[in-house]
């Protein structure tokens, strides 16, 4: 019998290896956190913990005679089920901290499916991953659509999150929880939403600009989800929700599991409902002085009938301070203003950072036929570098491309490295508009890399852009002004930050983008930052 560690070889490779070797058995152990799984091996096979293999690993060692057996399981407590995998993606989601991801988790361990025969002369195989867990939500989805024909996507989908079983998990691990699948047939009240809906969460986000944003844009944790997110808690706020009954007439009254060091409040409390009637609530989350700024406070909120239980985790940070990461404005000269939100009492300083000229290169790339970043860096094509100096001080550097100062319709892309070679970012969006941010910089030269991912030619002309916002307040190229700004903090409450600015003084006819910032501090130091982006084209 041999012991194998858990590495990069394939793990039925280390079996297939063992019976080539005229091994009887093996045991595979892994050397780090990670899941347990059932292969078709070519030999009797068990698959151990580094814990347990740790200790197997130790008396093979040290025994002197060493021996080993293994026997079909016939007896013994099972571990809690389901588990998320540890190789699952977690949350949060990057691209908006006020919506949790995942939705729900699915069987995606070992599960038996069907195989080309080509790849090992077998029909069926245990496989692991997304490429089963999907499927399974997909087949489930269409077994409640076909029940529910005139369900939205959005319905089946609330239905299956609301009506699932809550693991020991946290919500970035399994979502609401495990699929149950008949429960979501009958889930009692479903969470809605449709394009509108999604338009306005993009618009709230910033991610859309669209001149019906004006209308249609919600804050981003009022998008109709069955789970709550309130990614920067403040103080307090309010989120809204809307349900509709799909079962009979009855009465949902509501219980919450609060989440850690927050108050949360539901009104009403009780919804009574005809079948196909909708009603909105809302729920208050307030942070009190037992919360954990920046850290993420789980809880669960659920409707129930008494027969049917519709369940939303919810999902809290509490924040000192409420804030836009980056507003923008336009013109030579002008002003704006935007809200913050304190979620503490006592001193606050809106303290302004720059303006910022962009500096310039222009450079060529020549197209990369790989269109893969690791072989352009291998190979140098496909790839320009350029050298940019960040100076000692910077609050946040900044390097972008834009699709209108590339000369055609190409395709490039950004990645970042400090002057040692290290990885600092990457941008590679489908069009040439990137950007790789970096918060209170080490000073130096950067490598920035432009990639010819896709060029419409042999090659493209490019102009690189970058900004260095200083550190010291009042400071900058051009002056960024606070016109006015709340004195103090209050918890709870909010205030206006006014900002305005004069560039007409810049001899530049091209490439006129500005970047500043106003910093947020209290009595003790810095708490914040939003950046002001400024263009003048």
């Amino acid at each position: 019998m041999v012991l194998c560690d858990r590495g990069v070889i394939a793990r039925v490779a280390k079996s297939e290896a063992v019976a080539i070797a005229g091994g009887s058995a093996m045991v595979l152990a892994n050397t780090g956190p990670g899941s347990l799984n059932a292969d078709l091996h070519s030999v009797p096979s068990v698959h151990v913990d580094q814990a347990s293999g740790d200790a197997i690993r130790t008396y093979v060692t040290t025994d002197g005679d060493p021996t080993g057996y293994l026997t079909p399981r016939i007896s013994g407590s099972d571990p809690d089920a389901p588990q998320v995998a540890a190789f699952s993606s977690r949350g949060p989601l990057q691209a908006s901290s006020d919506l949790l991801k995942p939705d729900i988790m699915a069987p995606g361990v070992d599960v038996l499916a069907a195989v080309s025969p080509v790849e090992g002369g077998r029909d069926f195989d245990f496989l692991s991953g997304t490429s089963m867990s999907s499927p399974h939500i997909a087949g489930l989805a269409a077994v409640v659509k076909s029940a529910h024909p005139d369900w939205s996507p959005m319905m089946i989908k609330s239905a299956l999150m609301t009506s699932s079983e809550d693991t020991v998990a946290t919500p970035f691990a399994e979502g609401t929880g495990h699929v149950v699948p008949t429960a979501a047939i009958d889930p009692g009240l479903v969470y809605d939403s449709g394009f509108l809906d999604w338009f306005g969460f993009l618009c709230g986000t910033g991610q859309l600009a669209s001149s019906a944003c004006s209308v249609l844009q919600i804050d981003p944790s009022d998008l109709n989800t069955p789970n709550i997110t309130v990614g920067e808690l403040a103080g307090s706020q309010t989120v809204s929700r809307t349900v509709t009954n799909v079962g009979p007439a009855g009465t949902y009254n509501v219980s919450v599991e609060t989440p850690p060091g927050i108050d949360v409040t539901v009104s009403p409390s009780s919804l009574t409902l005809a079948e196909g009637e909708s009603a909105s609530y809302e729920v208050t989350f307030t942070a009190t002085a037992a919360a954990v700024l920046e850290d993420y406070a789980f809880g669960n909120l659920t409707w129930s009938d008494g027969t049917r239980n519709v369940r939303s985790a919810l999902v809290v940070r509490p924040f000192q301070l409420a804030a836009p990461t980056e507003v923008a404005g336009a013109g030579a000269a002008g002003s704006l203003g935007f809200d913050v939100e304190f979620g503490y009492t006592g001193a606050y300083t809106a303290a302004p950072h720059g303006l910022e000229p962009a500096g310039l290169t222009d450079g060529n790339v020549v197209d990369d036929p790989a269109n893969d970043i690791n072989t352009a860096l291998a190979t140098g094509v496909g790839v320009t570098f350029e050298f940019v100096s960040v100076p000692a001080g910077t609050a946040y550097a900044r390097f972008s491309l834009f699709d209108d100062y590339t000369d055609g319709n190409d395709d490039l892309d950004l990645y970042v490295f400090y002057q040692n070679g290290a990885f600092v970012g990457g941008s590679g969006s489908p069009t040439s508009a990137e950007q790789v941010n970096v918060p209170f910089p080490a000073p130096g030269t950067y490598i920035v890399v432009v990639h010819g991912w896709q060029t419409d030619g042999p090659d493209a002309n490019y102009t690189l852009f970058d900004w260095s916002v200083p550190g010291t307040p009042g400071t900058g190229t051009y002056p960024l002004v606070i016109d006015s700004a709340p004195a103090s903090a209050v918890l709870g409450s909010s205030g206006t930050v006014e900002v305005s600015w004069d560039v007409s003084s810049d001899p530049a006819t091209t490439g006129r983008k500005y970047l500043g910032a106003v910093s947020h501090s209290d009595g003790s130091g810095l708490i914040g930052l939003t950046l002001v982006g400024i263009e003048d084209e």
